[in-house]
């Protein structure tokens, strides 16, 4: 199977948006693509999804960039910022990988793995593998790596091997992504490229391909080497070790993944939650023992009450009502940004706004009263402490989840009631795309 494209010959090529004049050096040896052939699609991807169900943009985990689901794998182009539902142990079993991709897709598993595409697709043939104009399967550029492979390599080079390289940046064909029962399972950045911006986004991608450095989780993975090749601007004062290659150490690159700052944050969130369990088992005891109305308000309790009480509330009730007022704010910021810019229409500006608004009233307001609430109720309803303290790590991540299993239902449910699409589609022409891509 040649995947292999070909780079033009050394010489200099055309500015662009980006700033910045490549040069290539003599082209590496192909790298050793898994055959895209070897596990064919299952009939439910090769079926034409129901019209009907175009699902509509959604916000990604920091609230402010758009997302679209893939409806058409041929609408996929090079320098395209694609990302699917975070799956660790890929390619060993389908069931598992349906599981993740329709968690992604319901918007349930909020982490996701990041690539660009490196072809344009511009057919699918009968077995459901995208191909290029040339026929043959197109390809992604990404960080990955596979639970086999990994074992592989641990076998044959060694731990310390597998450690300095444990998902390296390759070529695969896009094939492997969309191998479940959903027949796309795909998601794509909301933004516009000029033809010549797409090729610089693939160029850039050709340089991380000779020269890249090891994969790692918190400051080298695949979303940030998917914004730094779509988003940077590279100017002259560049600190790039090689011609044009994305570097965290430049302060021109756009090196950043929003999932990192998530993850970290709901952990710093679960922890200030867990000593809220303590301080609540504590506040139990006076609860026992004198019979206190632990809720406001509560200035007439003594002393030691009080700071449990104020401190119970610090670590319990403020990280869950700080969380949903952020990410209101930043939804809502960046909504009124993207329909002044006509990235969205008035209905779809609507449909996303009402969805966070009402994220916020049911999953964040809900929350915070219940846990205010929570030392009043466990003293009024004689509940078990043990019960009150799971209620209070597992309030906000069950009502969000539910929440968002709810909308998810609703909007599938309006989608197929109605005879056409119930929400507009981008309005961006190429001429805007500086603009809204920064």
């Amino acid at each position: 199977l040649e995947c292999w494209q070909r780079l033009d010959e050394p010489g200099r090529m055309p500015r662009s948006r980006f700033g910045v004049e490549f040069r290539f050096g003599p082209e590496p040896s192909p790298p050793d693509l898994p055959s895209a052939r070897a596990r064919l699609a299952s009939p439910a991807q090769r079926a034409p999804r129901d019209p009907r169900l175009r699902l509509p943009y959604r916000l990604y985990i920091d609230s402010e960039t758009l997302v679209e689901p893939v409806h058409d794998l041929t609408s996929l182009r090079r320098g395209d910022h694609c990302l699917v539902g975070l799956n660790p142990v890929r390619k060993v079993s389908r069931l598992v990988d349906a599981m993740f991709t329709w968690l992604a897709t319901w918007e349930v598993w909020p982490l996701y793995h990041h690539m660009i595409l490196w072809d344009d697709v511009m057919s699918v043939d009968a077995q459901g593998i995208p191909l290029n104009g040339k026929g043959e399967p197109a390809l992604i550029c990404e960080y990955s790596n596979t639970p086999a492979s990994a074992f592989r390599q641990l076998r044959e080079l060694g731990f310390v091997h597998l450690y300095q390289n444990l998902a390296p940046f390759q070529r695969l064909p896009l094939s492997d992504y969309s191998d479940s029962r959903h027949p796309h399972g795909l998601l794509r950045i909301v933004r516009a490229y000029s033809e010549a911006e797409r090729d610089e986004i693939v160029r850039r991608v050709s340089v991380l391909l000779e020269n890249y450095e090891s994969y790692s989780l918190w400051f080298r993975n695949c979303e940030h080497i998917a914004n730094a090749t779509t988003l940077s601007r590279i100017g002259s004062e560049h600190t790039f070790r090689t011609a044009g290659a994305p570097s965290p150490n430049s302060k021109s690159n756009v090196w950043v993944s929003p999932q990192v700052p998530h993850v970290l944050f709901t952990l710093v969130r679960f922890s200030l939650q867990l000593i809220g369990a303590y301080l609540l088992y504590r506040l139990s005891k006076y609860c026992c023992d004198l019979e206190l109305a632990l809720v406001w308000p509560w200035f007439r309790e003594p002393a030691e009450i009080k700071r449990n009480i104020a401190l119970y509330h610090l670590f319990a009730t403020t990280p869950v009502a700080l969380q949903i007022a952020i990410q209101l704010c930043r939804a809502v910021r960046a909504l009124k940004r993207n329909r002044h810019r006509g990235k969205v229409c008035d209905e779809m500006y609507r449909h996303l706004l009402g969805k966070e608004v009402a994220r916020a009233v049911l999953v964040g307001i809900g929350t915070t009263t219940t846990l205010v609430l929570l030392p009043r109720l466990m003293y009024d309803l004689q509940l078990n402490v043990r019960s009150c303290c799971v209620m209070l790590v597992l309030a906000y991540m069950s009502s969000s989840l539910l929440y968002t299993l709810l909308a998810s239902a609703v909007i599938r449910l309006v989608l197929r009631l109605k005879a056409s699409n119930a929400f507009g589609t981008l309005r961006v022409p190429s001429s805007t795309s500086r603009a809204l891509s920064m």
